[in-house]
């Protein structure tokens, strides 16, 4: 789930790598880290915007952004509807939809409507029925290729589970109707058609393993985009592309590539 990915907080230190060459900042997106967890409908638009009003807070006028994973979609509407402020995007590990498959967005569109028509606490105890909705992050479709591998996927998941165990149930519930809000914003996401509208300078990678967004096919959506460079990493599963050497080589070529004679800082 989204919650579980938050609390697991392996983005952050990824980044550090990055934080070398330029100035980073890490904005934990509303509705998770430690943002608010605002009553209100999300939406990919919102998100932009505060991603937009944060940088000009800081007295940013164009920025690089980086989208992975449920960041992506962020990413993507952020370069659609503040070309001017977007210097760049990299959009990793990600696709331009939520999911494909009817049986998963039918059972997130019942959840979110418990939670519009009957509240919180209600959706939270629908768990119980019709236990969790939405992404598994955690699928891992390949098998592990040791026991160490294996070994090192379960202690992961373990220590997610106890870091969530650890969490009062009124907290719990009230970041489950965070989450749900932060799914209903995915669901009205869709660029298939849109993503040829980008006019800013964009890198996309994406491993062809991944089970999270399977068979996303990036190469035909931007055919013919000479703004957009895809980097396919063959049978890398979700989150792996952009870690590893190869990806993180790719990425960095292309911020400085686009930075080259440029006037601006990049956060």
């Amino acid at each position: 789930s989204f919650e579980e990915a938050t609390v697991s907080g392996d983005v952050a230190g990824g980044f550090e790598r990055f934080a070398r060459h330029f100035q980073v900042i890490l904005p934990d997106r509303r509705s998770s880290g430690r943002s608010g967890f605002p009553d209100v409908p999300h939406t990919m638009s919102l998100f932009a915007s505060d991603i937009r009003e944060l940088l000009r807070h800081l007295g940013h006028e164009r920025a690089f952004v980086w989208g992975t994973s449920a960041g992506g979609p962020i990413a993507t509407t952020f370069g659609l509807e503040h070309p001017g402020v977007a210097a760049g995007l990299v959009i990793a590990e990600t696709a331009h939809w939520l999911s494909r498959d009817p049986d998963l967005l039918a059972k997130l569109r019942d959840r979110i409507a418990v939670l519009n028509t009957q509240g919180v606490d209600a959706a939270y105890e629908a768990r119980r029925e019709g236990g969790t909705v939405g992404l598994n992050l955690f699928a891992a479709q390949r098998p592990a290729q040791s026991e160490e591998e294996q070994r090192s996927r379960d202690e992961r998941r373990a220590a997610i589970q106890a870091q969530l165990a650890q969490v009062p149930k009124e907290e719990r519930v009230s970041k489950y109707g965070a989450e749900l809000r932060t799914y209903a914003a995915h669901l009205g996401f869709d660029a298939s058609k849109r993503i040829r509208e980008l006019k800013v300078p964009a890198l996309i990678v994406y491993g062809t393993g991944d089970t999270v967004y399977p068979d996303v096919p990036w190469t035909d959506l931007t055919a013919g985009m000479a703004n957009v460079e895809v980097r396919l990493f063959e049978g890398q599963e979700h989150g792996a592309a952009s870690n590893t050497a190869e990806g993180e080589a790719a990425i960095l070529e292309f911020l400085r590539h686009h930075l080259r004679g440029a006037k601006y800082g990049v956060p």
